[in-house]
């Protein structure tokens, strides 16, 4: 079975919104008992992530870490490929391994890169006979 894809079309282009709201939707699945890959596109976006997720929500504490550790964190950060029900993908190209997954986030802010590459992204999604479901996020 295909994995459910949404894309969430945020209507600005701070790259700290796109890591705010990843933050948001990796703490609600953590908390909806999902096991989570947030798939960075480098090493200094794994930093960003690794960081804001432990300053994002002062009132909890969100466990998350860069590695699996044998499958002991709940939300894991990296570019490599990583364990997770749902796959949150900021990379620019479809994760190796997405149809394993249950499901996938996409987060697309209003900066045009961004955009060019998710659109490329969809279409895959879409040839490949995925299930794509788009929300559009206005702060």
């Amino acid at each position: 079975m295909m994995p459910r894809v949404d894309f969430y079309i945020l209507d600005q282009a701070d790259p700290a919104q796109r890591t705010h709201f990843c933050c948001r939707l990796a703490a609600r699945a953590w908390r909806e008992g999902l096991r989570v890959w947030i798939r960075t596109a480098d090493a200094a976006m794994t930093e960003r992530l690794d960081t804001a997720l432990w300053t994002f929500d002062e009132a909890s504490f969100i466990p998350h870490g860069t590695t699996a550790l044998d499958g002991d964190n709940p939300i894991v950060i990296n570019e490599a490929d990583s364990p997770g029900a749902l796959l949150i993908n900021l990379g620019d190209s479809l994760a190796a391994d997405w149809q394993q997954r249950d499901r996938i986030a996409e987060i697309i802010t209003a900066d045009e890169a961004t955009r060019q590459a998710g659109r490329a992204r969809y279409r895959d999604y879409q040839q490949a006979g995925a299930a794509l479901q788009t929300h559009r996020i206005d702060h």
